[in-house]
């Protein structure tokens, strides 16, 4: 990136205090600086990035964005007071992406999946463009702003893969309109964030934004999801491509033995060897497939890409345990009650050993009780020998697993107990909500 503050300015309709300068990259943590940077404050619930506005001139800012003008007094570099600078952000990063060739973009949102998908989607379409993509999990208002400029700072680029997430009513219509997608998907909608959105019924209209913008004239939908044909009515004005795991679609798998599976597009068949396709959902690899492929990937590209995957860490991402040749399952990540049941089912793929390692799913509201109670059911039910446990329904766990549930106040006791009982014929699947740290127990399990 090599931009002027006054282009800036008039992307946003502001005015410049001080002479016009260009500025490298676009930067909100002061600590990350360089020399030729603009840094921009923004003002968060923990902390307030006026309050590192001299520390980013320091370290070599060459430019200011902030939103109280009141905290500029006495800065010897160049300017620019606007209302909201996140906001800001978002309006800067779409006018970046149009002056850089306006590339085209796909959109990806969901409950659950969108990380997995979004990153192979990625290393397909990476075999032959230069792709623009999500820098990790930067999938709000900020991150993806953020995104945007990493890319387009360093190459001329072809496609772009975005994550959209949301927790509350609009976000997805702001990043929307930040990306522009051309092609999009909404992968499925369950029950997560029910606090924040507070009704189902907001979650799923939420998520339907990914719809919304007149850019896009796409959209890929499952055959098989409960809001299949009101998705597709939504979408009667755009090209509506289908997947599905089990039924005829425009890309769906045709049959599987030992070894492959095969595979049934618009743009050809082929096979995939079951050997790279561990960790990733059928559905995920069909919707991955055929985004890349709608965007311009070859079937060769997807075989290659596929076979690059490695899966995302956090993310039922498989390793071997250091001490005792356990497979643990990192999935630490983030959990609501779907992704629980899809990891745990699963989890009841494999011929060894069973052990979840099993923590809170946060923001679900009146029905917290009910969907644990569920998920250690169904732990039970799939044949899990230890389900061993921390977080608020210790009782209610102990009495729906049964024996071999243990309750754990301490992380290293817990990561103790995981190597008393268990050993290289047993598989360990780690999953909670992000907030219980879990990915603590799975780094210590290495």
């Amino acid at each position: 990136m090599d931009i002027s503050i006054s282009k800036i300015a008039d992307f946003l309709s502001c005015k410049i205090y001080g002479n016009d300068t260009r500025v490298n990259n676009i930067v909100i943590d002061s600590k990350k600086i360089s020399i030729g940077d603009l840094f921009v404050a923004i003002s968060g619930s923990n902390h307030d990035g006026h309050d590192y506005i001299q520390e980013s001139i320091n370290r070599g800012a060459t430019a200011i964005l902030c939103s109280d003008i009141s905290r500029t007094y006495g800065i010897n570099v160049p300017y620019i007071v606007c209302d909201n600078t996140i906001a800001a952000l978002g309006i800067i990063a779409r006018n970046i992406k149009k002056i850089n060739g306006s590339p085209f973009t796909i959109g990806i949102t969901g409950t659950n999946g969108k990380t997995s998908v979004t990153k192979l989607t990625s290393t397909i379409l990476t075999q032959e463009f230069s792709v623009s993509t999500t820098v990790g999990n930067y999938n709000n208002d900020i991150g993806l702003p953020l995104s945007i400029f990493q890319s387009f700072n360093e190459n001329t680029i072809h496609k772009s893969v975005y994550e959209l997430g949301a927790s509350k009513k609009n976000d997805i219509r702001d990043l929307v309109n930040i990306c522009e997608p051309d092609l999009t998907t909404l992968l499925n909608v369950s029950e997560a964030h029910m606090e924040s959105f507070g009704s189902f019924d907001n979650l799923i209209s939420t998520k339907e934004e990914i719809f919304s913008h007149n850019n896009t004239s796409q959209v890929v939908l499952n055959k098989n999801d409960t809001y299949y044909q009101k998705w597709r009515e939504l979408n009667n004005s755009k090209t509506v491509t289908t997947v599905s795991i089990n039924k005829e679609a425009d890309y769906y798998i045709s049959k599987s033995d030992d070894k492959y599976i095969y595979l049934s597009t618009s743009k050809g068949d082929f096979e995939l060897d079951k050997r790279d396709l561990t960790g990733i959902l059928p559905i995920n690899l069909l919707f991955s497939i055929s985004l890349a492929m709608e965007a311009g990937a070859s079937i060769s590209s997807v075989q290659k890409g596929v076979k690059q995957f490695y899966g995302v860490e956090g993310r039922f991402y498989s390793y071997m345990s250091s001490k005792n040749n356990s497979l643990i399952i990192d999935d630490s990540y983030n959990a609501n009650p779907e992704s629980m049941k899809s990891s745990l089912h699963q989890l009841g793929s494999f011929q060894q050993n069973k052990i979840f390692v099993m923590g809170d799913m946060g923001e679900l509201g009146e029905k917290s009780l009910y969907h644990h109670q569920t998920i250690f059911k169904l732990a039970k039910d799939l044949g899990v020998e230890y389900l061993l446990y921390m977080g608020t329904y210790k009782d209610e766990a102990k009495s729906t697993f049964g024996e071999n549930c243990v309750c754990f106040e301490d992380m290293d006791e817990l990561i103790n107990y995981v190597y008393q009982v268990s050993d290289e014929n047993t598989v360990v699947l780690i999953k909670a909500s992000r907030f219980m740290n879990f990915d603590l127990i799975a780094k210590g399990l290495k």
